[in-house]
């Protein structure tokens, strides 16, 4: 995924294609394909998590930190 987008557009773009990939009448080629973005866009999303979550203790430590020095 080269293109630098946002969890909630990137969270709406995997919504679409498991749409799609659920969609019986889909030719298999092309749902090959949409798995396989499907795949990165999870990564996205879960990295993305991640980070923000290291953020937040990031920020709870300090404050934890802060008020064991009052």
């Amino acid at each position: 995924m080269k293109e630098k987008m946002s969890y909630e557009d990137a969270f709406t773009e995997l919504e679409q294609l498991v749409t799609g990939i659920e969609d019986p009448e889909r030719d298999l080629s092309d749902i090959e394909n949409d798995v396989k973005r499907a795949m990165e866009l999870i990564k996205y999303c879960k990295d993305t998590i991640k980070g923000e979550q290291d953020k937040i203790e990031t920020i709870i430590n300090k404050s934890d930190d802060d008020n064991e020095d009052i």
